[in-house]
This record gives structure tokens, C-alpha cells and sequence, in this order.
């Protein structure tokens, strides 16, 4: 039995491929100031849990 060539990718969720894009095509970084780096870790659900747990401890 030959062993398995790579771990297995879970669907993409809809959602974060069309932030990926908009990301992407410039829809979100005409919004900050230039100054702000345009060097970013890939969207996936464990960063928007961690972002939305950040800002809940703002409010």
C-alpha cells in the first residue's frame, strides 16, 4: 500500500475564497494607508476566529 502523497485540504469555504479575492484585487488595501505593510498571513477560518475573539475583548 503506498503511503499518502499529502494531507488532505478541506473545501474551501465560499466565503474566504471571495475575501481572499478581494483582498487580492486591491478591494481592501485602498482602504489603508500606504504605510501599512501589504504583507499578510492567508485567510482561513482560524484567523477570523482569532480576529473576532480580539475585537470582542475591545468591547
Amino acid at each position: 500500500m503506498a503511503a499518502p502523497t499529502g494531507a488532505v485540504q478541506p473545501a474551501p469555504d465560499e466565503g474566504l475564497v471571495e475575501l481572499e479575492e478581494t483582498i487580492h484585487g486591491g478591494g481592501f488595501w485602498r482602504l489603508v494607508p500606504e504605510c501599512v505593510p501589504r504583507v499578510y498571513a492567508p485567510v482561513d477560518r482560524s484567523l477570523l476566529k482569532h480576529v473576532e475573539t480580539c475585537l470582542r475583548r475591545l468591547t
